[in-house]
């Protein structure tokens, strides 16, 4: 009865721990503009800007951006096939605030009090079913665009990036970013210096998963030890 118990426990133990092998995953430099989403053209689908396909321009406070994002490995199994649909909205930017194809800002030069959030996550993975979460945004890049020798700032998070084009006779467009932990939402204010375009360019988003119910079986599993363990102490005492 002893082997018998400790071998149905392993098994009751194999069938729950079979949901616990979630993995962190960052969809890195998500790069939204009002033509799309640019750089992960295998991995994005379904995606609209205020339940409209992306048009070039669209001026609204809020703009509400759905996707979905496929061939992730979200349940850690090193297979890349779970998705997840979500929409990333920007809010707070007042009547001028669009997405262009740049990115987002409010109105041409100016990027102030643009607050970035993911809301209406859903999605399970493939293979065991585990709930997609979205643990907050990891980073962040602001984007300056000009013909000419520029010199632009904007506070990401409360952190100031300088942004800076030469004159080099044609167009150029640079980034940079910040780093940061966790955090629900991603705020671009304060916008300052002279020229060019400065836009919200791309984020870092950071997805895990919360782990399935095990099956009514394994509880059943899991009961029938307790009871046969129960069972054998009993017969032992009485003895």
């Amino acid at each position: 009865m002893k082997r018998l118990t400790a071998f149905s426990l392993l098994l009751a133990l194999a069938a729950v721990g079979s949901q616990a092998n979630a993995a962190l995953v960052n969809i890195t430099a998500l790069d939204v503009r009002g033509t799309g989403v640019f750089g992960h053209d295998p991995n994005i689908s379904a995606v609209t800007i205020n339940d409209v396909a992306p048009s070039g321009t669209t001026v609204a406070d809020p703009l509400n951006i759905q996707l979905t994002y496929s061939n992730l490995d979200l349940d850690g199994d090193s297979t890349a096939n779970d998705s997840v649909t979500f929409t990333l909205t920007a809010a707070g930017g007042g009547g001028s605030q669009r997405a262009w194809g740049q990115g987002i800002d409010t109105g041409f030069g100016s990027l102030n009090n643009v607050t970035l959030s993911v809301s209406s996550v859903s999605g399970t993975t493939t293979d065991f079913g585990d709930t997609i979460v979205f643990d907050g945004f990891v980073g962040a890049n602001a984007g300056l665009g000009g013909n000419g020798d520029f010199q632009r700032n904007v506070d990401i998070n409360g952190t100031t990036v300088n942004l800076t084009t030469a004159n080099t006779g044609a167009f150029e467009f640079v980034t940079r970013g910040i780093d940061f932990a966790p955090t629900s939402t991603v705020l671009f204010d304060n916008s300052g210096g002279t020229g060019g375009s400065i836009v919200a360019r791309s984020y870092d988003l950071q997805f895990s998963t919360v782990a399935a119910v095990p099956e009514p079986s394994s509880f059943a599993l899991l009961g029938l030890c307790g009871g046969a363990a129960v069972w054998r102490r009993r017969r032992k005492s009485s003895v």
